[in-house]
């Protein structure tokens, strides 16, 4: 006859089982958590990758000198509502101070109107090439000229911009309202410029002194085959101005300024969402947070948004984090890097 299990025998298989049991749960739960944790991390890094790139994408096509950098108070929603205390070129800001300024700002060039369209045999029709006929060029005053500007058709250019404005709700003749302008590039490629102050118009509907004299209103245009009789004249300069701007070889057409804004999402400000501010004319008066100005959110749950220039490159640093995972007390963060030349 076969000897059945004691019941100290029982115990022990069971309480053998309820440890292997154990055992088996905590490892299924690390592989989870591991595989969570990874997935959480990837996506993390997915989308800091994604907004430094769309960063990027818009800053490459900067007027170098235009870069500025605006000082605010992030946590009293200072920077989301304009309220900033002071502005610089970001070139110009010493590193043991570049901490203290939150937004970044820039003009951008038009660069769909530079290309052009398609027409119905898909041969490619540039708008403007950029360029200046120098030997052309005809001067009325210091600050007024008609200067020519080859293979250029402005008839895209106006149509081209006029339809990129409605789209946004920002209605009137384009150049009539300078929502597109000249800028010339000056002597080093990086944009025609005086001072912080007097040459793009950054802020001066809250610095009433601060002027656009670098920047060219077009008054009007002919076009003739493949080349462009361009009259501009420049904004906010008297004729007998003692500094008055120069005409360079090669502009660029401008329509709209840019920002990215940190805006907090609570009082504690330890995380905020960054908005990309557009459509927007500092030349008119105007800044990031006017009325008619549009955004688009970049990222949310951001806890760093650092950026600065060195020798013409623009470094950006941005940080991430995600309240879905917390390690010893803390979200998890990633934080990335990149340049823009």
């Amino acid at each position: 006859m076969k000897r059945s299990f004691t019941l100290i025998e029982i115990l022990i298989v069971i309480i053998i089982l309820g440890i292997l049991g154990t055992i088996s749960s905590m490892i299924i739960t690390k592989i989870y958590e591991n595989y969570y944790y990874t997935k959480e991390y990837n996506k993390l890094s997915f989308e800091t990758d994604l907004v430094l790139n769309k960063i990027a994408a818009k800053l490459k096509n900067r007027i170098k000198n235009s870069v500025i950098a605006d000082e605010c108070n992030i946590s009293n929603n200072g920077c989301q509502v304009g309220n900033i205390t002071k502005f610089n070129i970001l070139s110009a800001i010493p590193e043991t101070e570049i901490k203290n300024y939150k937004v970044i700002e820039w003009l951008g060039e038009d660069l769909y109107a530079k290309r052009g369209i398609w027409d119905n045999s898909l041969k490619s029709l540039v708008g403007y090439s950029g360029f200046v006929d120098l030997k052309k060029t005809i001067k009325i005053s210091n600050i007024e000229y008609n200067i020519t500007t080859p293979f250029s058709n402005f008839n895209y250019v106006k149509s081209i911009e006029s339809n990129w404005t409605k789209q946004w709700g920002i209605n009137g003749d384009i150049f009539d309202k300078n929502l597109s302008v000249l800028i010339f590039s000056g002597p080093t490629d990086r944009g025609d410029f005086l001072d912080v102050n007097s040459s793009y118009g950054w802020w001066k509907n809250k610095f009433p002194n601060n002027k656009a004299t670098r920047v060219f209103k077009i008054l009007s245009y002919n076009t003739v085959s493949n080349d462009t009789t361009l009259h501009i004249k420049a904004i906010d300069i008297p004729a007998n101005a003692v500094n008055s701007p120069s005409v360079y070889e090669k502009y660029y057409i401008v329509n709209s300024a840019y920002a990215i804004v940190p805006e907090c999402k609570d009082s504690t400000c330890n995380e905020y969402n960054l908005t990309l501010k557009f459509n927007y004319y500092p030349w008119n008066g105007e800044d990031y947070n006017s009325s008619e100005t549009n955004s688009s959110l970049l990222a949310t749950n951001v806890t760093q948004f650092k950026f600065r220039e060195t020798n013409g490159v623009i470094r950006i640093l941005i940080c991430i984090s995600s309240p879905k995972i917390i390690i010893k007390g803390e979200p998890l963060t990633v934080c990335k890097e990149k340049v823009v030349f």
